[in-house]
């Protein structure tokens, strides 16, 4: 049984390129990049689910939202996972994927561990070598509260 995220933190799910990747590397990844955070990146979720070992990633559909993604258009009632947007003001490389539950929709862990793995292989054969990892960030959005250990004890 796998355990929905928590509602305490903040998650994103991060690719990032080798920081030893030669220069024809780095290209081909600023490419994808843009493919991915440009909005025209139907395709590359198309692969990512298909890449999935979950039923029930590989049954989500595209978020035709401006961001694009995993899950259903409905803010309020489906969980969904955007992909961030290209921006001038950005401080790194990484391609971004940042999942958000509903009420009724919850990410768990494994859902978001298969996503992470298909993307990685996804991202990975179109760069043609074993240069991508993907990782689950995590922050405590209630760190500085004097009780926040307490708030996810429901």
């Amino acid at each position: 049984m796998s355990i929905n995220i928590l509602e305490t933190h903040r998650h994103i799910l991060q690719f990032r390129l080798d920081s030893d990747a030669p220069t024809k590397y780095i290209e081909r990844w600023t490419e994808i990049k843009r493919e991915c955070e440009n909005t025209d990146n139907e395709s590359i979720v198309e692969q990512i689910k298909n890449n999935c070992k979950l039923v029930s990633n590989k049954g989500l559909p595209y978020l035709k939202i401006h961001e694009g993604g995993l899950g259903g258009n409905d803010n309020i009632l489906d969980k969904q996972i955007r992909f961030r947007m290209e921006t001038s003001f950005k401080t790194d490389n990484d391609i971004v994927l940042r999942p958000s539950n509903t009420e009724t929709q919850k990410w768990n862990y494994d859902e978001l561990d298969d996503i992470i793995r298909s993307f990685t292989k996804v991202l990975n054969n179109k760069m043609r070598t074993e240069c991508v990892k993907g990782c689950i960030e995590m922050r405590n959005e209630n760190a500085f509260n004097d009780d926040y250990l307490d708030s996810d004890s429901d």
